[in-house]
């Protein structure tokens, strides 16, 4: 074999060698694509199980069947770990079904890998509400207000405050009720219903005024609204205001004269307008009278709620005493009303909260507010 020859053979076997790989890396590929085709068809398998499973499980779960939805929403989480959203499905059917340490379990898990997620926190504080974890349930609602939304993040962080609102008007907080109202102070005017509720709470967070601009509101764009009359009433009466109350709860009785509970309101600001001692236009013998059945009534709680020996309630009994009396002396009944607010003053807050009596805790928050 001549050297020309021998070059040939050896360029040939190259170019073999090279085929070959070139052939076997072109082989692999297509194992690859061809095992990416089919793992693509596999995910798109289990995506369409997994949402099957979380619709059959919605749909349970809007039948009012949360027990029934857990298994449909727990086969969605697992075959879809990466879907928060069937995550949170879960934790919530698990809450409804009363199964709260397992939804904290299940919602803990999403926390982990999203410490941030608004729509997470919002769940894991109705867990610790329903729980009864109140200071637990304040701190996710915080975190949900202050997460990470998607899309309408407005709107998600408005209802999570709502909710937090919500919670704070059922247990008396009303400081931080306050704290949570006013950032809805200037909210649309368009926004009837919503006024009027915001109007309410403001009432529960010791807010009339705010409360009454919110009422005020709701009557400019629609003058017949009773349940606005009727809070305008209500905020009448806190400021002490009884004859304006009065008026506001009779112009809502005139709109809707079925509401029995306006009825009563309206008869409580009558009753308060007939036992204010610092009524205007009232004479001395009549304002006399007024103070002593006010101390009288203060006195009957003050045998209950206070140690004996109390000055507050020496005090007051002094003022009763026949010979302190003096009908019609403007310096004797001054005397009286300032023992009975000192009486008044005296009381703890679960001492008023046991005399039950709202018209005096009203007559005390106008003579001594």
């Amino acid at each position: 074999m001549s050297s020309e020859e021998h070059r040939d053979g050896r360029v040939v076997s190259a170019l073999t060698f090279v085929g070959t790989i070139v052939g076997l890396i072109v082989l692999i590929g297509l194992i690859l694509a061809f095992d990416l085709v089919l793992a693509r068809i596999d995910h798109g398998a289990s995506e369409r199980v997994a949402a099957g499973e979380y619709r059959r499980g919605r749909e349970l779960l809007g039948a009012g069947h949360p027990g029934d939805a857990i298994d449909h929403f727990e086969n969605a989480a697992m075959t879809e770990r990466s879907n928060i959203g069937y995550g949170l499905a879960l934790g919530e059917a698990q809450r409804r079904a009363g199964q709260l340490a397992e939804a904290e379990v299940t919602l803990r898990a999403l926390l982990e890998g999203a410490e941030n997620d608004g729509a997470v926190n919002l769940a894991l504080a109705h867990v610790a509400t329903q729980r009864g974890s109140l200071a637990e349930a304040k701190a996710y609602y915080h975190r949900a207000i202050f997460g990470r939304w998607g899309a309408d993040s407005t709107a998600s962080r408005r209802q999570a405050r709502f909710d937090l609102i919500g919670l704070l008007a059922s247990n008396g907080s009303s400081r931080e009720l306050l704290a949570e109202l006013l950032p809805f102070e200037d909210v649309s005017p368009d926004s009837i219903a919503l006024r009027r509720r915001l109007g309410s709470w403001f009432l529960l967070a010791g807010s009339p005024v705010r409360a009454a601009n919110m009422f005020r509101e709701v009557i400019r764009s629609d003058p017949n609204d009773a349940q606005a009359y009727a809070g305008l009433g209500e905020a009448a009466l806190t400021q002490g205001n009884f004859r304006t109350a009065r008026a506001d709860f009779a112009t809502a009785a005139g709109l809707d004269s079925v509401d029995s509970a306006v009825l009563e309101r309206r008869a409580l600001a009558d009753s308060l307008i007939a036992a204010d001692p610092t009524a205007r236009g009232i004479n001395g013998a009549e304002r006399d009278r007024r103070v002593v059945a006010l101390l009288s009534r203060t006195m009957a709680i003050a045998d209950s709620c206070l140690p004996h020996g109390s000055p507050a309630a020496d005090s007051g009994r002094a003022a009763l005493l026949p010979g302190s009396r003096s009908s019609g002396n403007e310096a004797v009944a001054d005397r009286a009303l300032a023992a009975a607010t000192a009486l008044w003053n005296a009381f703890g807050g679960d001492c008023r909260a046991r005399a039950g009596n709202e018209q005096l805790r009203l007559l005390f928050n106008r003579v001594a507010p």
